[in-house]
């Protein structure tokens, strides 16, 4: 996640939670029989195979984990114009084989990039996003197990953090009449909190509305936000693709997060403040032991509750 995290007006506070309102009782039993009622198991040893000293030997570490969940995918190349973040003279995004009907395109993604440090090296980026991998890959392992209408693509993106330039390469390529969809999962590795935004964006309502069901029937908190960090959600929203970025945090963090981002002036937030996961990701401290399967799994519920959902709308 790239590192843009300025004051914004302030935003109606009653806006903070997800509404229930309107929800079937059918919709509420469809929804809450899908996805894990325990903690994914090796989420975090998975995980930790991505920490690697440079992005190439992360790469490498994804697609070997990739080949042993059997997984087939595809590397879709592109030219690196931000050399002077990511010295390697291109990159490549991850394309799972697609899946699913015949229906117009939903992409999910994830990128797979950590974030070069100032002093040298890179983050070990594992909330920031190698979480974010593990629970992309994990549902769409699911997803294979039911009938859908739509088209699936997972995609994993390489250099979302020299300036989403992989997702911009893929969103530009796709045929926009073809897309439904794009959802997006960064920062993904602890808490019991879903965050979703931005709710500006052209066309997001339907998605919102539609995790709010997700979020009522497993009765998880979710949180709305008008202003969200900067991801690869964006490459699409640029494209005219309507889509949508979602990440998990402790309700502190959820809401201190969202009290910066959109509070303004009046967000009663002491000067220079900045939340637990502000001093994590993008530092060396970005590092395995802050996961945690149980968030991990939360986090893997709502995107697998959120793609059905919009696959059946």
């Amino acid at each position: 996640m790239p590192p843009q995290f300025t004051a914004v007006p302030v935003a109606l506070l009653v806006s903070l939670q997800i509404s229930c309102a309107s929800i079937s009782p059918q919709t509420v039993a469809t929804a809450a029989a899908i996805g894990a009622t325990a903690p994914l198991a090796d989420v975090v040893a998975e995980a930790r195979l991505l920490d690697q000293p440079s992005n190439a030997a992360r790469l490498e570490a994804l697609q070997g984990l990739l080949k042993k969940r059997g997984l087939a995918f595809t590397l879709q190349p592109f030219a690196n114009s931000a050399r002077q973040r990511d010295g390697r003279a291109e990159g490549q995004n991850v394309l799972l084989e697609p899946f699913g009907g015949d229906g117009p395109l939903i992409v999910l993604g994830a990128h797979l990039d950590a974030v070069p440090l100032k002093e040298g090296g890179q983050s070990h980026g594992m909330v920031d996003n190698g979480a974010g991998v593990v629970v992309v890959t994990r549902v769409a392992e699911a997803l294979r197990a039911h009938r859908l209408r739509h088209r699936i693509q997972v995609v994993l993106f390489d250099m979302e953090e020299s300036g989403l330039l992989g997702s911009a390469f893929l969103a530009k390529s796709l045929d926009r009449t073809k897309v439904s969809v794009m959802v997006n999962v960064d920062i993904a590795g602890y808490g019991d909190t879903i965050l979703s935004g931005p709710t500006t964006a052209a066309g997001s309502a339907p998605l919102h509305q539609a995790l709010a069901r997700v979020c009522a029937a497993r009765d998880y908190p979710c949180l709305r936000l008008a202003n969200f960090p900067l991801s690869d959600d964006r490459s699409f929203q640029a494209a005219g693709i309507p889509a949508i970025s979602m990440g998990v945090l402790p309700a502190l963090e959820a809401h201190q997060v969202w009290l910066l981002l959109n509070g303004g002036k009046e967000s009663g937030l002491a000067p220079g403040f900045a939340p637990a996961i502000l001093r994590t990701i993008h530092t060396p401290d970005d590092t395995a032991d802050k996961l945690s399967a149980e968030g991990m799994t939360r986090i893997y519920n709502a995107v697998l509750g959120l793609i059905l959902e919009l696959d059946a709308s």
